[in-house]
Order: C-alpha cells, then sequence, then structure tokens
C-alpha cells in the first residue's frame, strides 16, 4: 500500500489523492473532534471564517447548534465553545451540530474538499486523526488495505501554512503503525520523515508536545493543561469521518 505524509495542505496543490485521506491537527482541532464526537456530538461542520460560522449557525437554528472554534489558540467572543477537547463534554455537546472555525485544523478539511470537489468527495473516505484515536485509525486504513486499498494520504494541517513537529509526530505514528500490521509499505519522503519523527518522540508525547511551536503557544495563553489531555494515546475508539462537508461517526 503506498503511504504519503504531507506536513502542510498547501502541499496538496497538483496531487491526485486517493480514495483515503486522513487529516491530522493534534493541537488542537482534531483531537476536539475526536473527543466531541465521541460525546455524542451529532456532527461538527468546520468552516473558514468566524463570520461564516456564525451566518450557518444562525440558518440551522441556534437551539440545536453550538459555535464553536479559536483565534490565536484563544475562544471567540460569542461562541459557545473554544477548541479546548476537554470542554466538549457529554453534558455540552450530546445530540447537538457543532459549527467550528479555527486556524489550521478546520482549512486543512476544506482544503481536502477542494480537492476532491463533486462526485470525489463523495465517494471519498476522509478521516481524522490525533494521538486520542490513533488505533482505530490504523486498524481501519490497515483493514483497508488489506481489502486491497491502493494507498492512504496523511494531510498535516501544520500551522499557519508551516510545519508542525506534533502532527508529523502523529502521522508517523500512524506509518509506523500500518507497519506492524501487514504488508510492506511504498512511502514518500514526508512518510519516511515522519516515521523517523515518532520513533524518536512518540515515548514522551507530552514533553514533545511542550516543546512545539503550538504547546509553547497554548502555555503562554494559560491552556497548558491542553498538551496533558492531546497526549492521551488510544483514549478513543471512535473515527470521525468527513463527507459532504461535515464529520460525523457515520
Amino acid at each position: 500500500m503506498k503511504v504519503e505524509v504531507f506536513f502542510t495542505p498547501g502541499e496538496l496543490a497538483g496531487q491526485e489523492l486517493p480514495e483515503r485521506v486522513v487529516v491530522i491537527d493534534v493541537l488542537r482541532a482534531t483531537s476536539t473532534m475526536v473527543e466531541a464526537l465521541a460525546n455524542g456530538a451529532r456532527s461538527i461542520l468546520p468552516v473558514a471564517t468566524v463570520d461564516e460560522a456564525a451566518r450557518i449557525a444562525q440558518n440551522i437554528g441556534r437551539d440545536t447548534v453550538l459555535l464553536c472554534g479559536e483565534r490565536k489558540a484563544l475562544p471567540i467572543d460569542g461562541f459557545d465553545l473554544g477548541n479546548s477537547p476537554a470542554e466538549f463534554t457529554a453534558e455540552r455537546v450530546r445530540g447537538k451540530s457543532l459549527v467550528m472555525t479555527t486556524t489550521n485544523g478546520t482549512r486543512a478539511f476544506l482544503a481536502v474538499a477542494e480537492r476532491r470537489g463533486g462526485d470525489g468527495e463523495r465517494r471519498s473516505k476522509v478521516l481524522a486523526s490525533s494521538f486520542l484515536n490513533l488505533g482505530a485509525v490504523v486498524a481501519e486504513l490497515a483493514t483497508a488495505g488489506a481489502g486491497g486499498a491502493n494507498g492512504v494520504t496523511l494531510v498535516c494541517a501544520g500551522r499557519e501554512g508551516r510545519f508542525a513537529l506534533e502532527d508529523a509526530v502523529c502521522a508517523g505514528a500512524v506509518v509506523r503503525g500500518l507497519e506492524e500490521s501487514g504488508p510492506a509499505l511504498e512511502l514518500n519522503d514526508g512518510a519516511i520523515a515522519a516515521r523517523g519523527l515518532a520513533r524518536r518522540h512518540m515515548a514522551d508525547l507530552h514533553r514533545m508536545l511542550e516543546l512545539t511551536t503550538a504547546g509553547r503557544h497554548l502555555g503562554d495563553a494559560g491552556l497548558g493543561d491542553n498538551l496533558s489531555f492531546c497526549a492521551q494515546v488510544g483514549r478513543s475508539d471512535v473515527v470521525p469521518r468527513f463527507r459532504e462537508r461535515k464529520l460525523t461517526l457515520e
């Protein structure tokens, strides 16, 4: 099976995506998405801007919708929730539709959707991964590979268009998990590099997250407790799926 890792969504330009794509934004969008859906959220609609999020929520109806997201790591004024996964408890999100905008993660999903378009999007299997659901994502991809799937592309959200170590390590952990699960893989340069980073950093994820630019920024913003939450490997067995512009567990 061919496995490719791209460290930012910008690297997707000119790339032909396989049926299976995995989007990763460890700090914090995909970690939050996993936690929210595991706790009973009905769906998550990623959007690009604050204004768009507010407009969509109003159109759907505020009784059933929660506005979620961040700018510069902090909750957005007037929104119901920020982007800290611990906020997304069952009491807050069960049965709700979430409209979410973040600096990097939601934009990565939109970039994949743009590369897909039309029928290609409907046929695709785009998954959300973080350390929280790492094992579940690897298991699903391994099963697909055993069933004849021809490849998977791992897309790191990065940080404002640049490389983010935490996303690369998570992508590398997926690569390592797939290698351990079955047949030999055909890796691009990004996948080889990510695998090496995972070998180095998986033993102490919390420390790695503390060292990253995003981790330091969260600490400075008083959100350092997010790091220990997002460093939990295998907390959840859910695999969010992005289809028709929203994430669900269906």
